[in-house]
């Protein structure tokens, strides 16, 4: 019940992050992913642990015993490397960000409508700010922004502004730190709810194991 539990709200903060994940590195290689694979192992591992109990089966016993440690194992590693590598990937994606703003700006792509749908969410523009879009080639002191940066969007609402003055009309704030602040508070999230799980499978390893000794030493005794 509670890997079931796990399962559904992970993947509702993955889906939540859906938007930006693809920016930031592998989207399924994130710690919601991890802890929901699992959780989903612990939901098999359970069942079958369930029905050695029951049965009072010692190999069933056995197998959920050694499978369950190397799952225990195989979370902590799994969101710890996660948390710990967050960083580094931020770092390492901040420069080849700017690079695929700055290269062809208003290129209608996969890259252009996960930042437009980001803007729309956080009411933010660029990376660090709007003019993150400004395409460094211009030479005429043109330059506009995506209509996903405007505070009310319409149509090439995102043209109505100039090189130094916005008229109020966009949002000035860049959506990098807003990620960061998001993806943080994501990672606490998971961070918990793996101590949760894991604290709830450590309990069931020793309950399991001191089933099976209990199993041994009667049937030693018959």
């Amino acid at each position: 019940a509670l890997g079931l539990a796990i399962v559904i709200f992970s993947w509702m903060l993955h889906l939540k992050s859906s938007d930006y994940g693809p920016l930031m590195g592998n989207e399924w290689f994130t710690a919601p992913v991890v802890l929901i694979i699992s959780a989903k192992c612990s939901m098999v591992l359970g069942l079958i642990g369930c029905i050695g109990a029951w049965f009072e089966k010692k190999p069933l016993l056995f197998l959920y015993i050694i499978a369950m440690i190397i799952v225990f194992a195989g979370l902590l590693i799994g969101v710890v490397l996660v948390i710990a590598l967050n960083e580094q990937m931020v770092i390492s994606a901040r420069k080849d960000l700017l690079d695929s703003i700055r290269q062809k700006p208003q290129e209608e792509n996969n890259f252009r409508k996960k930042m437009d749908a980001i803007q729309r969410r956080l009411d933010c523009c660029g990376l660090d700010e709007y003019r993150d879009w400004f395409n460094p080639d211009i030479q005429s002191g043109e330059a506009y922004v995506p209509d996903s940066c405007c505070i009310e969007e319409k149509f090439n609402c995102g043209k109505q502004i100039s090189v130094n003055e916005t008229y109020g009309i966009i949002n000035t704030d860049g959506c990098f730190n807003m990620i960061q602040v998001e993806i943080n508070r994501n990672l606490m999230i998971v961070g918990i709810l793996s101590f949760v799980l894991v604290f709830v499978e450590g309990f069931c390893i020793i309950a399991a194991l001191g089933l099976l000794c209990y199993l041994r030493q009667r049937d030693s005794y018959i």
